[in-house]
């Protein structure tokens, strides 16, 4: 049996906080082109309820996984989920203070803060290795969640990056 502390000090939703204070605190500095009014106009339902029903999972799983003290693949977790968090917060950065820059116009710079977003959930899928609900846990349902989520993003972005480019 897991120790209730352990569900609330190695909780995975821990690791959601750095992304929630990254997007709420930078989001209204962003242009306007990332505003909900400009960036959701326009997308296809069949694109934005699986998007938003992932979006919920990969946010909501991490409350019932545990992260523990030198399990296999977490040292490699860490890493990778600071790199995605530093990457995407840059990603925010640049496209707030450089927002006509050749990077922040790209196809590969606009949808940085998408994309990058890959990093920092895979890394919580090597650092959350059980479940303190679920004895049978296994990452690789976290890396399926975080993909699929990841793909209907990029697939949104993508076509708000065609709209603005037309």
């Amino acid at each position: 049996m897991i120790d209730p502390r352990h569900a609330i000090i190695r909780n995975g939703a821990l690791l959601i906080i750095p992304f929630l204070a990254i997007s709420f605190g930078l989001w209204n500095y962003l242009p306007e082109v990332y505003s909900s009014k400009v960036f959701s106009s326009e997308i296809p339902i069949w694109i934005t309820l699986p998007e938003n029903i992932f979006r919920i999972l990969i946010f909501g799983v991490p409350f019932i996984l545990l992260f523990g003290n030198k399990e296999v693949k977490q040292k490699q977790g860490w890493y990778l989920y600071i790199f995605g968090v530093t990457i995407y917060f840059f990603s925010y950065l640049v496209q707030i203070l450089y927002p006509t820059s050749s990077w922040s116009t790209s196809y590969l710079g606009f949808t940085a803060p998408a994309w990058t977003t890959l990093f920092w959930l895979y890394g919580i899928g090597l650092i959350c290795s059980r479940s303190w609900l679920f004895s049978s846990w296994h990452r690789i349902i976290y890396f399926v969640l975080a993909t699929l989520f990841v793909l209907l993003h990029m697939l949104h972005t993508t076509l708000v990056y065609m709209r603005i480019n037309n």
